[in-house]
């Protein structure tokens, strides 16, 4: 039996048609999903202090009080998921699996073909994490150093083909500060408001502090499939109210306290101290006659004067002033710290070397002492 041709035709079309026209399962709406599960199911990365982090099998942060909130103006319970990672959370709210991203996400125009962003409840940006005694405060010193970023984060994005810069990427910004900790990088480029959180509460990172101005700016919001408008005016409005009436500043203060203040003041100090180990010193001196010298005593020092002399000038005391074996005279012209010849020519025919230490002091004290032999005890 003869089959016509235009029937093989047909069904050939129709095993084509069929295979091209399976279509995967469709995502459902955000809707739908809160209906069927009886709840709201937002998603977050556990390890953006104090943002969200994990709390035994919970979690928690200013993120996940905002999201609650959103919740409870939904009037439906909340089941908060954790995911590691920013494409797997993007992933995960694109197959249907979550109604709501909030994780300290940064609004990003590159993703808004896929994704909604709530108006911004967090202006942001980064800076430049590096230990206080080997201070980086702008990009541009960040050329030939090893620069940890946070894979995924907008740090990443930002620090990409700088040029000069070796880019080392970490899972976490904490795992970078640890790297930075055990100096095996020089510098962290990440979120202000993470990293002084980190710096300020851990103490493992006593030792670090963060740039004074953002390198580059954005805004945190919260995420949702595109399409999703209903969620989304619903998230807009709770961040609003949030806003308006206080609650979002209180979230703040609850959840970063002072950190901010904390290692801007710690930076400060240390700066301070800095610029006064660097400064000139104004030294006392105490003159102690000893049993055996060659003098029965000081008298005939009076009005004598001591020079330092070195790279940084020549400085000399005020007169001795002496009283049976003691005596003393100052020099007040300050003497930036180095090392310099005091010449006691004049009074016991000798030299010797004295060093001006760089300790965090205006003034500090230097003792000669006259016995068989004249010794100094250097500035303390």
């Amino acid at each position: 039996m003869r089959i016509p041709k235009y029937f093989l035709l047909m069904l050939a079309l129709m095993l084509a048609v069929g295979g091209c026209g399976k279509k995967k399962d469709a995502v459902p709406s955000a809707a739908d999903s809160m209906k069927k599960h009886k709840n709201i199911c937002i998603i977050a990365d556990p390890y953006n202090l104090p943002f969200e982090f994990g709390l035994d099998s919970g979690v928690q942060g200013l993120d996940i009080d905002i999201g609650n909130a959103v919740a409870k103006e939904l009037n439906i319970d909340v089941n908060w998921q954790k995911f590691s990672g920013y494409d797997h959370l993007l992933e995960v709210l694109g197959k249907g699996e979550a109604e709501i991203l909030i994780s300290a996400m940064w609004i990003d125009p590159k993703r808004e073909d896929q994704f909604s962003f709530s108006n911004p409840y967090f202006d942001s940006g980064d800076v430049i994490a590096s230990k206080l005694d080997k201070m980086v405060d702008d990009l541009g010193s960040l050329n030939g150093k090893k620069v940890g970023v946070a894979a995924g984060r907008f740090g990443e994005q930002f620090m990409a083909g700088k040029k000069g810069i070796n880019v080392v990427k970490f899972p976490t910004i904490d795992h970078a500060l640890g790297a930075l900790n055990r100096t095996e990088i020089d510098a962290v480029v990440a979120d202000k408001p993470i990293l002084t959180y980190l710096i300020s509460e851990s103490e493992s990172y006593q030792n670090m502090t963060v740039s004074p101005s953002l390198i580059d700016h954005y805004k945190y919001a919260a995420v949702v499939r595109k399409g999703e408008t209903e969620l989304l005016n619903s998230i807009n409005k709770t961040i609003d109210l949030l806003k308006s009436s206080g609650d979002l500043e209180a979230m703040l203060t609850k959840w970063f306290k002072d950190a901010a203040k904390k290692v801007e003041d710690k930076r400060q100090a240390y700066l301070k101290e800095l610029n006064l180990r660097k400064s000139p010193k104004a030294i006392n001196v105490s003159i102690q006659r000893k049993t055996g010298a060659p003098v029965k005593n000081l008298d005939g020092l009076d009005g004598f004067q001591l020079v330092l002399e070195g790279t940084a000038g020549q400085y000399k005391s005020t007169g001795i002033r002496t009283d049976g074996d003691k005596g003393n005279c100052e020099f007040k012209t300050p003497v930036p710290p180095g090392e310099y010849k005091l010449d006691m020519m004049s009074i016991f025919h000798t030299t010797a070397k004295v060093v001006v230490p760089d300790l965090p002091k205006s003034t500090l004290g230097m003792e000669v002492i006259v016995g068989r032999d004249i010794s100094i005890v250097h500035p303390h």
